[in-house]
C-alpha cells in the first residue's frame, strides 16, 4: 500500500511520484503513454520487502505539472543523482513500460555506471522511429503534426487508405484513430510527444553501453503485440549476453495480476 508521494523539481516543472516498499534497493519505475504512476501496483506488491519503489508520473500524466519545455536528458541525470543521494544507494534498478521503457533506455545511456538491473515491458526505443523523429524534431514535421491534431477529420481518409493497402498494420491504424478521436486525446498527444522528444536513445549506442558495463536487462514482449512486436526484442538482444528476452501470451497490454509475480522476479 502506498501512503507516500513526492515531487522531482526542474525549474517550474514537477514530476510527481508514488513511493512504496521499504527495501534497501532502489527502483525507479516509469509508466506507458496515457497511464500513470499507479500502473505498477500489481508488480510492486512482490517487491516491497527488497525494494523501495518510486513510480513516476511522466510529463502531462497523473499529478505531474509540466509546461512546454521537453523533458531533457540532464533532468533525468539529475533525477537519478538526487534519488541515489536521498536513499543512500550506489546503484538503482529501472522498470519501464512502453513509453516509460524509452525513459529507462535513456537513463542507461546517461548513467550506465549507476544501473543495477533493468526490466522493460513492451518497450519503446529499441529501434529508431523515423516517424516520431520527423514529427517531433523537424520544422516541417512539427507543422504537420500540429495541423493534423487541430484539423484531424481530413486525415481519417488518408489513414484508412494506408490500412486498405496494407501500408500500416490494423493495430497501429486503431491507435492512430484513438489518438485523434477526441479533443482530450488529441490534446494529450500534442503535449506528450514534444515533451518526450529529446529522449530518443540510439540503439547501437545502447547495445555498446550494455555490453561494456554488463548491465542485466530483462525484456518482456507480447507475442501478439503489434505496436512493439517481439521481433524488435530479438533484434535488440542479438550479441548481448546480459539481455534476456521473455515472450508472454499477451498483446501490448503486457502485464496484469496473472503475470505480475513473474515480472517482479526478473528484478529480484
Amino acid at each position: 500500500m502506498r501512503n507516500e508521494y513526492g515531487y522531482f523539481l526542474s525549474g517550474n516543472e514537477r514530476l510527481h511520484y508514488l513511493k512504496s516498499g521499504k527495501g534497501k534497493r532502489l527502483l525507479l519505475a516509469f509508466h506507458g503513454y496515457g497511464n500513470d504512476a499507479g500502473s505498477f501496483a500489481s508488480i510492486e506488491h512482490y517487491l516491497a520487502n527488497d525494494f523501495t519503489v518510486l513510480s513516476f508520473d511522466l510529463p502531462h500524466h497523473g499529478k505531474s505539472t509540466w509546461g512546454d519545455a521537453p523533458l531533457a536528458k540532464q533532468d533525468l541525470a539529475r533525477l537519478v543523482d538526487m534519488m541515489k543521494k536521498e536513499y543512500h544507494v550506489e546503484k538503482i534498478s529501472l522498470l519501464g513500460y512502453s513509453l516509460g521503457g524509452r525513459v529507462c533506455l535513456s537513463i542507461i545511456e546517461l548513467v550506465p555506471e549507476s544501473i543495477d538491473h533493468v526490466t522493460l515491458l513492451a518497450t519503446d526505443g529499441l529501434v529508431k522511429n523515423w516517424y516520431y523523429s520527423f514529427f517531433t524534431a523537424t520544422y516541417l514535421g512539427k507543422k504537420m503534426f500540429r495541423h493534423m491534431l487541430e484539423k484531424p477529420a481530413r486525415y481519417f481518409k488518408v489513414m484508412d487508405w494506408f490500412k486498405k493497402w496494407h501500408m500500416v498494420h490494423p493495430s497501429r491504424h486503431k491507435f492512430a484513430l484513438h489518438a485523434l478521436s477526441s479533443v482530450e486525446a488529441r490534446d494529450l498527444l500534442l503535449k506528450v510527444w514534444p515533451a518526450m522528444s529529446l529522449l530518443v536513445p540510439s540503439p547501437s549506442e545502447l547495445k555498446s553501453i550494455i555490453r561494456q558495463y554488463q548491465i542485466p536487462v530483462s525484456l518482456f514482449m507480447g507475442v501478439n503485440d503489434r505496436i512493439m512486436p517481439p521481433r524488435l526484442g530479438e533484434q535488440f538482444k542479438s550479441g548481448l549476453d546480459t539481455v534476456r528476452l521473455h515472450l508472454l501470451e499477451r498483446g501490448h497490454r503486457l502485464f496484469d495480476d496473472e503475470n505480475a509475480e513473474q515480472i517482479a522476479k526478473s528484478l529480484l
